[in-house]
């Protein structure tokens, strides 16, 4: 007990408290605690709709918030594993090297005093700053953690902002109460029945969710603390109708999310090709730039399928350790290498079994692990790290990339023989701006139309974004009509001062007119297709777009 901070906050004292009754020592190394991925894939799917929330109101706010810094967002479930993660990547390395990431667990039973686990434990919100944290490795973190409530104010889990010691700002724990906020909201939104908003005009007003009868279904923080402040009666606010609205069910909701319309050419319709090959067990590649919807693609196509009952593990080959990753990938033996779980790990191919793989940015593989996943496709079989013994798999597997793979064949950075392996059909996803205007705005009209039905896009509004050319495509289209519905809430109308887009080079451009985006389109096609030779399949591929898409660019010109 002489080692507790004597300016630790109370629950800090008591945090101490535990971890010294549970006979922790502050000198030791804390334990690894990794969920087996198999594990952590099953948590994942059923989080799915607090991780959706979370990656589509969540992280562009904190975007906006913490925009530079360096800090790490986690969301974490009710036992403090992490779930998702999202930040800036100079701090990426200080949190890997503690295990800061997806999977790892961080109840105060194997970390200690932390931000998580304390928040868990005390079922309130907390900050642990450096020497705070029970473990002394854990020293040079900072941390604020909020716990996180369903609409039915059960405990769901937990939203944490860390930080290297230095870079913890005063503001971090509101921020992170705001996030938790506007997460909870979210959440309370996607449920079926009648939301009241008791102050429309606030950012966030105590919300209520009502039965057709007046039974109260759900609500959020203010919501709770209004109904301990007020009497209750269902029926008279429905009467009322104060900032009344019908929430739709979520899987209406979910299904009305529009397919990338330039899957090649067609929409949606071009979806039963790559559907047909994969049922006949042949893979796919799918190529587009970063967020033209590879992996919305790859659900779709999951959902349509014959295996929509078992598992779809997608994996961001990018994100995986070097030095992890064949164990990631293919599983490993308890005590396989230093730092293994004692009982070992599935790994994502065997968790995929029976199911649908998707090894996203699959050109970030090292050759060593390109040359065993080879061994895996050909074989049919895994052998995990540490063991000798193969056991059988099968999955559909999808590829993607926003890389040029034929080009790094050539270079010698990706093998020929597992490009053709993986590029049994390949499909091309085009860019946003390669998109029809009518396209791109209904669109825009449609996604807006998810988000907040009360909102409506001036026409103002509506020429920025479409003359921008939103280089991170349909992913960056809808983080920023995010943040514009959250700026614009109570307003009616998203204004061009809502949109927080980076500026263009060169100064804004209309879509319409002039030395504008349309003309600098027209030089990039030109100096593309000189760059091929005038080979008109090899600049589409290049450009991202159909070859039909290129000849009637071509034909518009004269």
């Amino acid at each position: 007990m002489s080692e507790l901070p004597q300016s630790g906050a109370s629950p800090i004292q008591r945090s101490w408290e535990r971890c010294l009754h549970q006979g922790l020592s502050r000198q030791q190394s804390a334990e690894l605690d990794l969920l087996p991925q198999g594990e952590l894939s099953a948590r994942q799917e059923q989080h799915r709709t607090l991780i959706a929330c979370f990656q589509r109101f969540v992280l562009p706010l904190f975007g906006q918030l913490l925009a530079g810094r360096p800090c790490r967002l986690l969301l974490c479930d009710g036992e403090g594993a992490i779930l998702a993660v999202s930040g800036d990547d100079r701090f990426a390395r200080h949190a890997e090297r503690i295990f800061l990431r997806s999977g790892a667990r961080w109840g105060e039973a194997s970390k200690g005093t932390n931000a998580i686990g304390t928040a868990l434990a005390e079922q309130s919100e907390v900050q642990v700053l450096g020497a705070q944290h029970f473990f002394a490795q854990h020293s040079f973190l900072s941390c604020s953690a909020c716990p996180l409530l369903g609409p039915d104010g059960q405990l769901l889990g937990v939203l944490d902002i860390s930080t290297d010691a230095a870079h913890h700002g005063g503001d971090m724990l509101g921020t992170v109460r705001l996030l938790a906020m506007t997460l909870e909201n979210a959440l309370l939104a996607r449920q079926p029945g009648w939301l009241v908003d008791l102050d429309p005009q606030s950012l966030w007003s105590a919300r209520l969710l009502l039965g057709e009868g007046g039974e109260l279904l759900g609500a959020n923080r203010a919501g709770r603390l209004w109904l301990g402040q007020h009497p209750f009666d269902g029926q008279q606010l429905l009467r009322e109708r104060r900032g009344l609205r019908l929430v739709p069910e979520a899987g209406e909701r979910a299904a009305r999310f529009p397919l990338p319309s330039a899957v090649e050419e067609g929409g949606s319709q071009a979806q039963q090709v790559p559907l047909k090959m994969l049922e006949r067990g042949i893979s796919l590649l799918i190529e587009g730039e970063t967020g033209s919807g590879k992996e919305h693609l790859v659900r779709t196509l999951h959902a349509s399928s014959s295996r929509r009952e078992r598992p779809l593990v997608c994996v961001n080959c990018g994100a995986l350790p070097a030095e992890l990753v064949e164990a990631e990938l293919f599983g490993y033996v308890g005590g396989a290498f230093s730092g293994a779980r004692s009982q070992g790990s599935q790994g994502y191919l065997r968790a995929a079994h029976g199911g649908i793989l998707m090894l996203d940015e699959i050109g970030e593989l090292p050759l060593q692990a390109q040359t065993r996943l080879l061994r895996v496709l050909q074989e049919r079989v895994v052998t995990p790290v540490g063991s000798h013994r193969p056991e059988a798999v099968d999955f559909w597997l999808v590829s993607a990339s926003h890389r040029d793979l034929a080009a790094m064949v050539a270079a010698g950075t990706f093998r020929e023989d597992l490009y053709y392996r993986i590029c049994g059909w390949r499909q091309q996803l085009a860019p946003l701006r390669a998109w029809s205007v009518p396209e791109r705005q209904g669109l825009i009209l449609n996604l807006l139309a998810q988000m907040d039905p009360a909102l409506q896009l001036s026409r103002e509004a509506e020429q920025r974004l479409l003359a921008h050319p939103l280089p991170g495509n349909v992913r960056q289209l809808k983080q920023a009509l995010e943040v514009a519905c959250v700026l614009a809430e109570g307003q009616g109308w998203i204004e061009p001062a809502h949109l927080h887009l980076p500026a263009v080079e060169g100064g804004a451009s209309s879509p319409l007119g002039g030395s504008t985006l349309r003309e600098q389109s027209r030089q990039r096609v030109q100096q593309t297709l000189a760059e091929c030779g005038g080979n008109v399949s090899e600049a589409a591929r290049r450009l991202g777009i159909s070859r039909t898409t290129l000849y009637r660019a071509l034909r518009e010109e004269g």
